[in-house]
């Protein structure tokens, strides 16, 4: 997955970014400029301050706006992330020869995050993924962190299997009750929204990020 955008220096900057890559092996997204869509109406002192501009402008929404941004959205939609998820956003500058900035999420996270932005079919390597079975869950819809370890440490309840299913049992008056469910594979709905966070933050601070380089660019040079 990955989203270009091509911003412009002036209020007629675009407000949709075009895809450049759709692959739904990866999140990443990048932010590109057109440089040739600027150059109008120009000086010749201008038109050589613009690809450094450029380059900080791009390099700068993606890391002070757009990383911080999704950073801020694992905390919200995933229930106590740990530490390594939450580390796992990083971002590559854009260079006056390269006009690309990019924000990702590095190899070792994106293997688990993926599922969480395309959604589609987990078959976990291990062991057996828990299906909550009548457990209270968060207001996202997961099981609240240690609810499995919690249950196994009360009296009443194993984890084993019953007529051919296999989960966390509570041995009640009526008989058991199924808490839990081990499941071999689970289908996953599309949440992290990864590309939109990226995309609508890089639009809302491009302008400002642009218009903030270029004056620096000016000014330095003159």
């Amino acid at each position: 997955m990955d989203r270009a955008i091509s911003p412009r220096r002036s209020e007629q900057l675009p407000r949709n970014g075009k895809d450049s890559r759709q692959d739904a092996d990866v999140i990443d997204v990048s932010f590109e400029s057109n440089i040739r869509e600027w150059t109008a109406g120009m000086v010749a002192f201008e038109r050589q301050q613009l690809p450094f501009a450029t380059a900080k402008a791009l390099t700068d929404v993606a890391r002070l706006d757009v990383k911080p941004e999704i950073e801020r959205r694992i905390e919200v939609v995933f229930d106590k992330p740990t530490d390594f998820t939450k580390r796992g956003v990083a971002y590559r500058p854009a260079n006056k020869s390269m006009l690309v900035s990019k924000v990702f999420i590095m190899d070792a996270q994106e293997r688990y995050l993926k599922i969480e932005e395309h959604g589609g079919l987990r078959v976990p390597a291990k062991r057996a993924l828990a299906i909550p079975a009548g457990q209270k869950l968060n207001s996202y819809g997961n099981l609240p962190r240690g609810t499995v370890q919690r249950l196994l440490a009360r009296k009443d309840t194993f984890s084993g299997r019953v007529n051919g299913k296999g989960g966390i049992w509570q041995r009640t008056r009526k008989g058991l009750k199924l808490l839990i469910a081990w499941r071999d594979e689970a289908t996953y709905s599309p949440r992290f929204g990864f590309n939109e966070t990226a995309r609508s933050s890089a639009e809302l601070h491009i302008h400002r990020r642009f218009d903030a380089a270029f004056s620096q660019a000016l000014a330095s040079a003159r």
